[in-house]
């Protein structure tokens, strides 16, 4: 039986080294449900290469040729800029204390605790940051739980979710709003199918080929297991003839996400447990960028990491990343409110 390592009983050097190690390997095992779900494009910041980032779509040109008459010059083709967004990096931290007398009256597993759950601090927070920006797909802004106002607007100034997006070379607007904000249910999934073949348009407001491939939902047992019995049924689960195929078998990838029916600050918002989502993992724009994935500082000699008052080792857990949506294009969503 293992037992706990005597961690009064080290040198500053070794109980530090212990923890590091601990920390990483903490991160290798974690695992970061939105940053993985295959939207989230992410796109590293090298060092020194200051702190904000613009994204744009790809420029759009004339999808179709004209027909040309005999020595006549061909048509030139149309170029469309799209939409762009700013992205601007801040940093994330959190530190723990450990004072003097839990070294000394050996509370080593209080300690190894204390520490041991900054591992976790930096990747959960990344992960409720960016399934936040589906939380409040709805809005343009929202305060987060620092108490600071988050412009989560795409690139048309409008909410993530919107019935009215705009073209920057057309007319025509777009919906991205599934109809009626249905909950989730074979036929609502085929409206969110509908709105990739029929509201999906290029920056000249010509249709383009797009096609939902992730489903993401709450982890509303209800809705989680709506979607896996329509996933996983050999049959049309609407029929009643055990002969017919269910032709969504294995046909989507579904993202159980447990922070998305949250408040700013990660407490349970039962309003938004029927939110769910269809998206497309093609050319996402959906970007992560990190300039320091998360890290552990630690005291040692000579870098005040004791405080000589209190004598207290004070370890931080920190990262500093960055994230922004440039368009509503690949993303449909329903609150599940039916309104």
């Amino acid at each position: 039986m293992a037992t706990t390592p005597v961690l009064n009983s080290l040198s500053l050097s070794q109980y530090t080294d212990l923890i590091t190690r601990s920390f990483d390997n903490g991160l290798k095992s974690l695992v970061s449900m939105m940053r993985k779900s295959g939207i989230v494009v992410e796109n590293p910041m090298p060092m020194h290469t200051g702190d904000t980032r613009r994204f744009g779509e790809r420029l759009h040109m004339t999808q179709y040729a004209s027909k040309r008459d005999e020595g006549s010059a061909s048509s030139l083709a149309s170029v469309q800029y799209g939409y762009e967004k700013d992205l601007t990096i801040y940093t994330i931290s959190l530190a723990v204390s450990i004072t003097e007398r839990m070294r000394s009256a050996g509370k080593n597993q209080e300690i190894l605790d204390k520490i041991t759950k900054l591992v976790n601090i930096c990747p959960e927070t990344i992960d409720l940051d960016l399934t936040h920006r589906l939380t409040f797909a709805t809005a343009t802004t929202y305060t987060d739980r620092d108490g600071d106002s988050i412009n989560i607007a795409v690139g048309d100034t409008l909410a993530l979710l919107s019935a009215v997006h705009t073209l920057t070379g057309s007319s025509t607007t777009y919906s991205n709003i599934i109809s009626g904000n249905p909950q989730f249910s074979k036929g609502t999934l085929e409206n969110a199918e509908k709105l990739f073949a029929e509201e999906t348009f290029d920056n000249l407001g010509i249709k383009m080929a797009m096609k939902g491939k992730v489903i993401i939902t709450t982890d509303d047992p209800n809705t989680n297991n709506a979607v896996r019995e329509l996933l996983g049924a050999s049959a049309d689960i609407t029929s009643s003839n055990s002969g017919t195929i269910n032709v969504y078998k294995n046909g989507y990838k579904h993202v159980s996400l447990p922070r998305l029916a949250t408040t700013a600050a990660g407490a349970v918002d039962s309003t938004k447990r029927k939110y769910r989502f269809l998206a497309s993992e093609d050319d996402s724009d959906f970007y992560l960028s990190v300039l320091k994935e998360p890290y552990l500082k630690t005291p040692s000699a000579g870098n005040n990491g004791e405080d000589l008052l209190t004598e207290n080792r004070t370890y931080t857990a920190s990262a500093t990343i960055g994230m922004t949506i440039v368009t509503g294009r690949r993303i449909k969503g329903s609150t599940g409110l039916w309104t």
